[in-house]
């Protein structure tokens, strides 16, 4: 499929067989996410969810740009636009078995007999579909709109509309996915026409272009949400079908600049940048290049966004860099893009233009993270932990581990014990620790849902960063990272420790610990006393860098 077209909750569905399939197929959970879209502000928007497929079936062979199916289950033009059809569709490819190249791929239907798909395969590399083995899954599943996304029912609820143009108020802006920079020109913009109630194209002169209700949006892009002219803040409701398997996005290089590419991430999650599958194993993301995320909840026309690039040199495997970062050495793979965001992945100048391709699958998730300590000793002993969020993103504050060094019941030499548990077991090739010069001493729970990991040399005041490498589900494999703040004495988990802190301790003084208060017994004896409140005095005015 071209990039340049022409103009956590979850509700499990049945399971759906297709006789004309040839394999096994289901149907794709459904689920919803909201998004808040800033008033005076630009929001960089994806759809994190598909549409429902139209079509699953099985793949009798490819060649050129023709897909011919197992069987004749359509009807003749069944998915091409025009008259009574508003859609226009694509073929998304997978999963594949064996040796095929073109998981995850996607194309557009520009025509369809009885049974064969015909796409445009212009955007593909060089083989074009001939690697696709037979038996393959393909799903037929309609583009997004701007009237799918924000139907005419949903004015002033997602959007409003223009009842004097040009003073518009909310705009959708797509980018143009030829342009070398990521605020270049916009290919199409569209505003809510209320006395038409539907979008209309805006043209080149700043006129009405026409009605763009239909318009095909890439599932995998981003397009902006303009709030002009004092157009309030608006909720977003995306509600679709959850994909499951794997979407491969073309990046596009040149051979004389640097070539933006608008992306989408199509999973109604946030994802860590250790989870997106961007990375220079695949060819995906190499040296020079940059990530660019924005952050939506700043409101701003034109923001610039963080930029992030991966440093190869780092561990055993790379590791994330935000550029300009005053810590030239943080690890940043647990940053997120935000579930529904858009982003942009700038490739640097190639010597042949040619496309790479990034492929993801569904992430690899933990469900909870947590820094262990023991409070006290003997039978009368508590194992207690400080919460760890499992992303993080731009310089937002860690889970604050506030405790002095040490597990007391464990072996010496352990500075810290973190906990990860998953939702399924899973296995993993390593875990290694990328920033805040804390080491890995030891680690288990490898084949289960709960992995341990005992850490040495813990520095205070610094954010370590533990990664496991390689996790897998069984379905899926990616990184999985947690980063925790090692602040002595900040129990107020502010970053910083002040008067404040060392009063909050006073407070609790003379309480036995439990789950509730047991940030306050900083030296982990099991009770709040006099000598929790000296180490937080002493450690008065430092913070966490």
């Amino acid at each position: 499929m071209s990039r340049r077209l022409c103009f956590f909750v979850t509700l499990f569905l049945s399971v759906a067989n297709f006789a004309s399939a040839q394999v096994t197929v289901t149907t794709n959970p459904v689920g919803f996410t909201t998004t808040t879209l800033l008033g005076s502000s630009d929001t960089f928007v994806s759809v994190p969810f598909i549409r429902p497929p139209e079509f699953i079936g099985g793949i009798a062979s490819a060649s050129g740009s023709t897909i011919t199916l197992v069987g004749n289950p359509l009807s003749q033009s069944q998915f091409l636009y025009g008259g009574a059809q508003h859609n226009h569709y694509y073929a998304l490819i997978g999963p594949i078995s064996g040796t095929g190249t073109k998981e995850g791929h996607t194309y557009l239907i520009i025509g369809n007999g009885t049974g064969t798909l015909t796409v445009d395969a212009s955007n593909d590399d060089s083989t074009n579909l001939s690697t696709i083995p037979a038996n393959t899954q393909v799903q037929v599943i309609p583009y997004w709109t701007p009237a799918t996304i924000f139907p005419a029912s949903d004015a002033n609820v997602s959007f409003t509309p223009t009842t004097s143009p040009p003073t518009y108020k909310t705009l959708l802006q797509v980018p143009d996915y030829s342009a070398p920079t990521y605020n270049s020109p916009y290919a199409t913009q569209y505003y809510f026409d209320g006395s038409s109630s539907s979008w209309h194209r805006i043209n080149s002169r700043g006129g009405d272009g026409g009605v763009g209700d239909d318009d095909p949006l890439l599932p995998d892009g981003y397009f902006v949400v303009h709030n002009g002219n004092k157009a309030p803040t608006r909720l977003l409701t995306n509600l679709g079908a959850v994909l499951l398997r794997k979407m491969s996005t073309p990046l596009a290089t040149a051979t004389n600049r640097t070539q933006d590419n608008p992306i989408g991430v199509v999973r109604p999650v946030d994802v860590a940048l250790n989870a997106t599958g961007l990375g220079p194993a695949n060819g995906s993301f190499v040296a020079g290049d940059q990530l660019l995320v924005f952050n939506n909840a700043q409101a701003a026309f034109k923001k610039s966004p963080a930029a992030y690039f991966y440093d190869a040199s780092v561990g055993n495997s790379g590791g994330w860099r935000l550029l300009g970062d005053t810590t030239a050495t943080t690890d940043r793979g647990a940053d997120i893009i935000p579930k529904g965001a858009g982003a942009v992945v700038r490739k640097a100048q190639t010597s042949d233009g040619h496309s790479a391709f990034w492929t993801n699958a569904f992430p690899v998730q933990a469900i909870d993270a947590a820094s262990i300590k023991i409070h006290g000793t003997g039978t009368g002993a508590q194992t207690l932990g400080v919460t760890l969020p499992l992303n993080t993103q731009f310089n937002t504050i860690p889970g604050i581990e506030c405790r002095v060094p040490g597990l007391t019941l464990a072996g010496a030499g352990i500075d810290d014990q973190i906990v990860i548990t998953f939702p399924t077991p899973v296995t993993f090739s390593n875990v290694i620790s990328t920033s805040g010069g804390a080491s890995v001493d030891s680690f288990s729970g490898n084949g289960s849902s709960i992995v341990t990991i005992n850490l040495k040399n813990v520095v205070n005041t610094r954010k370590t960063t533990v990664t496991l490498l390689g996790v897998n589900d069984g379905q899926n494999t990616n990184d999985v990272a947690v980063q925790m703040g090692v602040l002595l004495g900040d129990v107020s988990a502010t970053g910083g420790v002040d008067k404040n802190d060392v009063s909050a301790v006073q407070k609790h003084s003379g309480q036995k610990v439990n789950q509730g208060n047991f940030r306050f017994d900083v030296n982990a004896t099991g009770g709040i006393d006099g000598a929790d409140v000296s180490v937080t005095q002493g450690q008065t005015r430092t913070s966490l860098r």
